[in-house]
Order: structure tokens, then C-alpha cells, then sequence
């Protein structure tokens, strides 16, 4: 490679090369399918399906289709690349992990940008790239679609970075059009941008003269960014109310989760380490005291590096502005658990303060490579490091091809990740594996008694087996600890109609649909409702609006056959039962209902196909199968 300053070919640039190698890792990624949220944010999002739809998702709360009454997030960024990905692809998953893998590309080439831009040598820079293209904690990031929202948020993060670098150095006296474009792109996408002003704060004060002229100067340059962010806060006030404070850690392990915000800093940079047993929802080991020593330690270790980074900037190190980017650009998850009852510490956090780490590697090889002893040492070590750190990426990029790979990694990752043990457990209720279920749910109540999520998930599993008075307490000590999800509160006006409780459950169902009027299982939950008040053709609306994006609800599909049954739509109604047996084949109703439809149809054959079924199930020692065989031979066709 030439040496630093030199000119090259375009093709041996170290950015390309490092884009290059970022776009090659995650390839593998192109053929998985929707994982976990992506699921709710995009596949049975049907608001996405619309010019009109993405235009409302664009001005509300993110999480607004997705399960939670308010979430306190405005991404709409993101909502036009998951609707543009989608017209695109017809809404199959391997366009929108193209789109992941294409913009960790294009942040691992600003990252050696950046470097560059610092002074430092090619190949140090290209190291720092190819490192941050490997780094194994970016999988959460990358490889899971409903990471884009880190990945999109860092590139303008940085690419704002650059160009506002590239401005002052060219002697602008405000920054361009360019930074400020990008900086607003990166809010957009994510509120971890908010500190960038901060990090421009920083460069000036390292890269600047330190004068009363060149403070009223720095102050000018900083303007129009803060102009900006403040826009964004405003616009992100009035149009996303902040999300109300749940109940995650139930009161008694609040203060805990508190002393656990000292834990984290030390936690992300594990992270980094290659041989760390990377996967999603890591989560962090509650301390019993505020001076149990693992919070000393790490709270004496943050202040150590605060101070070592402040005496950097003073010093105007070529390393200050990259570690002060790992820095603030950890603060906002860490001090949202300050003011939230969830512990915001994932791998994926770590995606935009790692470019300051990687940028910071390129500062240290620069330095160490002064030393021509060193020079081979350094080499070698750069080399382990990046081919480890590309091992171990490649190694867990095959748990995010699925839900069951990448649930079943947490837990095997993880023994103690409790949420690891609760998405399993969800899982496997939702494919019919209930005593797998309930030993997993067991491991996770074991981790974290009465939690919330937990008691949601045994209501499920409750209601799976239809027992439906279970379900009904389990979800509403679920409800009592946190009424926000709304899992447990579908959960609970469903168990109401199944136990006959109708006219219990129509103002709370009708209360539900009014405050989530988009949520596609309120819709389902109230056509039931309707066609169970004998109001058919309305239930019926409701019920087929919502049939594309439930494909495996039984209760949608039954509703849908007993309505089209009373209203003598033989055909549909046959179709909407064999659809409810099809997602369950122990449903002993479902069977009965099928072969009365089968009969009507005049299809004797199947008739007796589905007769058999429901003879072969432990129900039908009620006798109900004997006794339809009787009337539907005495019924003409």
C-alpha cells in the first residue's frame, strides 16, 4: 500500500476495502428470514403496505403496530426504508438485509474516513476498518433487520462527522448544508444522535485555537447543529408522547437495576472482545448493594477513563475525539435506565460508540508503529484480532436465521439471560411444544420471580391448552405489574369471550380498540366479539381485515367459519374451518364444524375424513362425534 499521503488507484483506497469486507461478512445473512420484531415492525405490519399507512407510521410512535401503547420513539427513517425496502422486494426479507449489510459497508468506509481525515497512516486506518466490518457485537445490529435503526443512525452519525471535519478544515465559517442533512437523517433514525453536537463540541475544542475569539467562533460553528437537534426534540415531544414509566423490573428490583447503570460501561467493552459469547437481550447482573464491589469497581473504572479522556482533549491527543465519540455516544442508553424502569444495555448500543473505538485503534497503531521493533508485533496482533473478531462474526451470524436459532442462542449463550428464557418459552408455546414451554418458563421464573413477561407467557400457554380461567388470572397479575403491553391485555379479553363473559368483556375490548385503533389484534378480538353478538357482516369486516396479518390465530379463523355458517356462505365457511384445524389439529370444534361445512358442500368424503380426526381426540369421549354422525346422516344435502 502506498505510504500515508500518497496518491493510489481508486481500487486500492482502504475505505473501499473495508466496506468490501463488511458487505462480504454478513452475505450468508441474504437467504434468512424475519426474525423476532421484524415480524410485528414489518412483515404483519399493515400499515406499511400503503402510501397513506407509512405517512401516519412516519409522524407516530414507532412501536405504535407493534405491541406497546406508547414506546416513546419516533424513527421515521426507518419507517421509510422498511416501506421502500418493501414496494421493493414485495416485502420479502432478503431486500431489507441487503439494505443492513449495504450500510455497515458504507460505515466501516467512514470510519477509515474518518481516520484518514485524522492523519493517520492507510494501513492503520484500514485496520480500524476492517475491525470495525468484524466486530461480533454488530450482529445484533446487522444481521437482525430491526437493528437498522443503530446502523442507518450511526452511518449519518458519522457521515455529519466527516463532513462537518472536511468543512471547518476547509475554512468554512458555518458548516454546510451537507452535515446538517446528515445529522437530521441520523436523528431520524435514532435517538442515540442527540449527543453529536457534543461530539463537534469536542473537535472544536481539540482542533481549535484556544481563544475568547475562537470560543465565540467555536460557538457560531456549533449553532446551526444545535438549531437542528433542537427542531428534532421539539417535533419528537409533540408528536410521540414519552412512553409512561412500566413496571420491567417490578418495584423491588428498580433500585437495583438503578446500581446496575455503574455496571455497564465495563459490560459494553466486553463487548468488543471476539471470545465474549455474543447474542441479543445480554442482559446485566442486578447488584444486591450500591457498594457490592462490582459497582465500585466499575464506577472507579468509568471515572478513571473520564478523566484519562479528559486530560487528552487538554492535551489535544490525536485519540481524544475518537474515545470522547465511544463516550458520549454511550450516555443515552446508560441514562435512560436513570429515568425508565427497563435496562437499556444490549449489543447493539454499542454499534456507533465502537466506531470511536475502532477509530481509536487506528490512533494507537499509529503510535506504536513509530517503534520499528514493534512494527511486526503490532501487525501480527492487528491481524489476530481482525481474523478472530471475523471468525467469531461468521460463527454467530447462523443464529439470526431464525426465531428458534436465535432464541434458543440466548439461552445456551446466556444460562441467565432472562429474556433469552421468556422469548424461547413464547416459542415454543406458539408451535405446540408446551412442555418444553413450561420447563423453559420455569428457568425463567426461577431467574426472576413474578415478572411480568413471565406470568404473560404462562397465560399463553394457559390458553393454548383452553383454560381459559388460568388465562385470564395469569394475564391479570401480568396487567397488575405492568398495564402497558398489550399482549397480556389481548390475552385477557379473549379468555373473557371464551368463559362467556360478553358483556364483561365488550367495554374493555371496545376500550382497547379505541386507544390502539391500528393494532391489527384488537381488530381480531372485537369482529369475535361482534359475530358472538349475532352482529355477523360487521364482526365479519373486522375479521377479514385482520386475517392477512394473523395467520395463525384459531380464534380469527373459527369466528370467520361460524359467521359465514349463520350466513349461509357454505364455501367460506368451510374454507375458515379448515384453516382453524390446519393451524391446530388438536381443535376438537374446529373438526366438528369442518365436517358439518363438508357436508352442506355435499363432499361426503371429507366429511368422514374430518369425523375420523375429531374421533381420534381425547374430546371426543363426550360423545359429540357419534351424535353429529347421526344428524348430519338424517340431514339432507
Amino acid at each position: 500500500m502506498p505510504p500515508h499521503g500518497a496518491s493510489s488507484p481508486w481500487w486500492l483506497h482502504p475505505a473501499l476495502w473495508a466496506a468490501l469486507a463488511a458487505f462480504v461478512l454478513y452475505l450468508p445473512s441474504f437467504g434468512y428470514g424475519f426474525v423476532w420484531d421484524d415480524h410485528r415492525l414489518i412483515e404483519v405490519n399493515p400499515a406499511l403496505r400503503s402510501i397513506k399507512g407509512m405517512a401516519h407510521l412516519m409522524v407516530s410512535d414507532f412501536w405504535e403496530r407493534g405491541g406497546l401503547e406508547s414506546s416513546g420513539m419516533w424513527r421515521p427513517w426507518i419507517i421509510f426504508s422498511y416501506w421502500l425496502d418493501g414496494v421493493l422486494s414485495g416485502f420479502q426479507p432478503w431486500l431489507y438485509r441487503v439494505d443492513n449489510a449495504l450500510c455497515h459497508a458504507a460505515a466501516a468506509a467512514l470510519v477509515v474516513a474518518l481516520a484518514l481525515q485524522s492523519g493517520f497512516p492507510r494501513w492503520t486506518s484500514l485496520a480500524a476498518g476492517l475491525w470495525f466490518a468484524a466486530i461480533p457485537a454488530h450482529l445484533e445490529s446487522v444481521a437482525w433487520i430491526s437493528g437498522r435503526t443503530d446502523v442507518d443512525s450511526a452511518l449519518f452519525f458519522l457521515l455529519a462527522l466527516w463532513l462537518d471535519r472536511r468543512d471547518r478544515r476547509h475554512g468554512r465559517s458555518l458548516p454546510g448544508v451537507a452535515p446538517l442533512a446528515a445529522l437530521a437523517l441520523a436523528l431520524l433514525a435514532k435517538e442515540a444522535a442527540v449527543p453529536f453536537v457534543a461530539v463537534v463540541a469536542l473537535a472544536e475544542w481539540i482542533e481549535r485555537p484556544r481563544s475568547e475569539r475562537a470560543l465565540l467562533a467555536r460557538a457560531r460553528w456549533l449553532a446551526p447543529y444545535l438549531l437542528v437537534t433542537a427542531i428534532y426534540l421539539v417535533a419528537h415531544r409533540v408528536l410521540v408522547r414519552a412512553a409512561p414509566p412500566g413496571m420491567e423490573l417490578g418495584r423491588e428490583m428498580l433500585e437495583r437495576g438503578r446500581w446496575a447503570l455503574w455496571l455497564a460501561f465495563p459490560g459494553y467493552l466486553q463487548f468488543l472482545w471476539p471470545l465474549y459469547p455474543h447474542s441479543a437481550a445480554a442482559g446485566l447482573k442486578l447488584p444486591l448493594s450500591p457498594w457490592s464491589p462490582s459497582v465500585l469497581l466499575a464506577a472507579s473504572f468509568q471515572a478513571a477513563f473520564v478523566v484519562a479522556l479528559g486530560v487528552l482533549a487538554w492535551r489535544r491527543s490525536a485519540a481524544a475525539l475518537p474515545l470522547g465519540l465511544f463516550w458520549l455516544a454511550l450516555l443515552p442508553p446508560t441514562l435512560a435506565m436513570l429515568t425508565s424502569s427497563h435496562l437499556f444495555f444490549s449489543e447493539r448500543f454499542l454499534y456507533l460508540p465502537s466506531a470511536g473505538v475502532a477509530w481509536a485503534l487506528a490512533a494507537g497503531l499509529a503510535a506504536l508503529v513509530t517503534r520499528p521493533t514493534w512494527r511486526t508485533s503490532v501487525a501480527a496482533a492487528s491481524a489476530l484480532l481482525i481474523t478472530s473478531s471475523a471468525a467469531a462474526t461468521v460463527q454467530g451470524l447462523a443464529t439470526w436465521r431464525s426465531d428458534e436459532a436465535q432464541f434458543r442462542a440466548m439461552v445456551e449463550r446466556h444460562p441467565g439471560n432472562f429474556m433469552g428464557h421468556v422469548l424461547y418459552g413464547k416459542w415454543l408455546i406458539q408451535h405446540g411444544r408446551a412442555a418444553e414451554a413450561e420447563q423453559v418458563l420455569g428457568r425463567a421464573d426461577a431467574l426472576f420471580k413474578d415478572h411480568p413477561e413471565v406470568l404473560t407467557a404462562r397465560a399463553s400457554l394457559a390458553f393454548g391448552r383452553r383454560d381459559f380461567g388460568a388465562a385470564l388470572a395469569d394475564a391479570e397479575r401480568s396487567l397488575a405489574l405492568d398495564s402497558l403491553p398489550l399482549p397480556p391485555a389481548l390475552i385477557k379479553g379473549s379468555a373473557l369471550l371464551h368463559l362467556g363473559r360478553v358483556a364483561e368483556a365488550e367495554p374493555y375490548l371496545a376500550r382497547l380498540l379505541a386507544q390502539n385503533p391500528n393494532y391489527v389484534p384488537a381488530w381480531a378480538l372485537w369482529g369475535e366479539l361482534l359475530v358472538m353478538r349475532g352482529r355477523l357482516e360487521e364482526g365479519l369486516s373486522y375479521l377479514d381485515r385482520a386475517a392477512p396479518w394473523q395467520s395463525r390465530d384459531v380464534d380469527l379463523e373459527w369466528a370467520r367459519g361460524v359467521a359465514n355458517a349463520q350466513l349461509d356462505r357454505v364455501p367460506q365457511a368451510r374454507a375458515a374451518f379448515q384453516r382453524s384445524v390446519e393451524i391446530d389439529s388438536t381443535f376438537y370444534d374446529g373438526w366438528l364444524k369442518l365436517a358439518t361445512a363438508c357436508h352442506l358442500a355435499g363432499d361426503l368424503e371429507a366429511r368422514d375424513r374430518a369425523l375420523a380426526r375429531a374421533a381420534s381426540l381425547p374430546q371426543s369421549a363426550d360423545g359429540r362425534v357419534a351424535l353429529l354422525r347421526e344428524r348430519l346422516a338424517a340431514t339432507p344435502r
